[in-house]
C-alpha cells in the first residue's frame, strides 16, 4: 500500500477516535468540541504540508494622487489669484497690489502697462474694478504671446 494512503487512513482513524471520545465524554456538547478541535487540527496540517510559493508582502493600500492640479502647489499663483480677488473688493487694495503686478508683468513681458480700469469711486474703501475690468486688462496682456 501506498503510504500517502496509509497516512489518510491513519488521520482517518484519528479524528473519528477523537469525536467518538468527545461524544463519549460530554455527549452531543463533546462532540461539537472535539469536531472544532479536530477542524482546526487538519487547517494547521493542510497548512503545513501543501507547498506554495512565499506569499508577497502586504503593501498598504496608496491611494492615487489626483492628476488635477490646485493652487495649493503653486503658492505664487495662490499668491496672485489671492490679489486679484482681494482686488476686486478694495480699490486700495487695487492700487498697491494688482496694479503693480500687471506692471510688471508688462515688464516682463516687454509691453506696456495696461490702461487702468475706470477712475476710482468716491469712497477710498470701495469695491476696486469689477471682473470684466480686470479681464479686460489681463487680455490686453496675454494678446500676442
Amino acid at each position: 500500500m501506498n503510504r500517502t494512503y496509509l497516512a489518510l487512513a491513519a488521520a482517518a482513524i484519528g479524528i473519528a477516535a477523537a469525536l467518538a471520545g468527545g461524544y463519549a465524554a460530554g455527549g452531543q456538547a463533546g462532540l461539537t468540541d472535539a469536531a472544532a478541535v479536530a477542524a482546526v487540527g487538519v487547517l494547521v496540517v493542510a497548512r503545513g504540508t501543501l507547498r506554495g510559493g512565499k506569499p508577497g508582502p502586504v503593501r498598504p493600500h496608496q491611494t492615487e494622487r489626483a492628476t488635477t492640479v490646485s493652487a495649493e502647489d503653486f503658492p505664487a499663483y495662490r499668491s496672485i489669484a489671492s490679489d486679484l480677488e482681494w482686488g476686486r473688493l478694495s480699490w486700495r487694495h487695487y492700487q498697491h497690489a494688482v496694479r503693480p503686478l500687471l506692471a510688471r508683468l508688462a515688464a516682463a513681458l516687454g509691453r506696456q502697462a495696461p490702461a487702468d480700469p475706470p477712475p476710482r469711486p468716491a469712497d477710498a474703501d470701495g469695491p476696486g474694478p469689477d471682473l470684466a475690468a480686470l479681464d479686460r486688462m489681463i487680455a490686453e496682456l496675454e494678446e500676442h504671446t
